[in-house]
């Protein structure tokens, strides 16, 4: 009796273990120089790639970019103009790489109709284990205008995450905050169907705003196999005419994603600065100590917008 007590306490000590809420603090930040110095603009898709010791940088514009001994965050600044610098014709919103069967994944984010810029319209999640790659999520047309897919995480087991920026077609209307996760499990050969998980998206924060008003996912991040953190943010282009965003920890409950009663950090909360078009965002190496991540900031195409590339970086409080 007393070692069946015993292994039901070590059970409840590990889920409550891994259903412990994380809260952050802001650890450093710098601000990069405006456009058109430097190369680092445009950056939606951010990734570090512990085998290689590499961070790996994407724009929505089609721009990639690998580094190398990068110690602090001021080092993506001092080494942009000798970083490994590609231009691949994507419009990347998210990267990932799975350490364990060496796959990279990709979201891209076209139009919403067609211009000067590009003809295409669609959004989707494509992925390489070897060459030619292949779909996770084929070609669709975006469900609203700017609200493509643009968040990847994935799991220690190699599980896939996909979450759209405010809903699928069909979910992205104000007046709807369920919106839906997708769950892809790693097979040897592939992926899985994918698995739908409800959550409730924050489309109270912008409501001013002609496109913002529907809230939007910029990125999440995997915490283990049953949690994700996940990016909310929103341009409040009426009122504030600032960017509110919120991280948030959420839980696997039944079919659902559960947020926390309070957000993980809160980007408007006290802040030494005005936060801006929050992008990407991926765990920074840590040896020993709490966990950290970096998130990057898209200063958007144009030379007179007057925006600049951020880099944020988190530690866990």
């Amino acid at each position: 009796m007393k070692k069946l007590i015993l292994v039901l306490f070590s059970c409840f000590c590990i889920h409550s273990l891994k259903a412990q809420s994380i809260k952050f603090e802001l650890s450093d930040y710098t601000i990069l120089a405006k456009k058109p110095i430097g190369a680092l603009h445009g950056i939606s898709g951010i990734e570090y790639i512990s085998s290689k010791n590499q961070w790996h940088l994407a724009s929505d514009r089609g721009n990639y970019f690998i580094f190398d001994s990068i110690y602090n965050i001021r080092d993506f600044e001092k080494r942009q103009d000798i970083a490994i610098a590609k231009k691949t014709g994507y419009w990347f919103e998210a990267i990932r790489f799975d350490p364990r069967y060496s796959t990279f994944l990709y979201a891209v984010e076209n139009e919403y109709k067609p211009n000067k810029d590009t003809n295409d319209t669609t959004t989707y999640v494509g992925y390489y284990d070897s060459f030619p790659p292949a779909y996770l999520i084929p070609p669709m047309h975006l469900p609203a205008d700017n609200k493509g897919i643009e968040a990847i995480a994935v799991t220690d087991s190699g599980t896939v995450w996909i979450a759209p920026e405010s809903g699928w077609q069909g979910e992205t209307e104000v007046g709807n905050d369920t919106i839906h996760f997708w769950k892809f499990n790693r097979k040897n050969s592939g992926y899985g169907e994918a698995i739908p998980y409800s959550y409730i998206i924050d489309r109270s924060g912008c409501p001013l705003s002609v496109t913002e008003k529907r809230g939007g996912i910029s990125e999440i991040l995997a915490v283990n196999e049953n949690q994700l953190l996940v990016l909310e943010r929103c341009f409040d282009e009426k009122a504030s005419k600032k960017i509110k965003a919120k991280l948030w920890q959420v839980t696997v409950e039944g079919s659902t994603l559960k947020k926390d009663s309070a957000p993980a950090f809160d980007f408007n909360d006290n802040f030494p600065f005005v936060v801006d078009n929050l992008e990407g965002m991926s765990w920074w190496p840590v040896e020993t100590g709490k966990r950290q991540i970096l998130l990057v900031t898209d200063d958007n195409p144009g030379l007179n917008n007057n925006q600049r590339t951020q880099l944020i970086l988190l530690k866990e409080k």
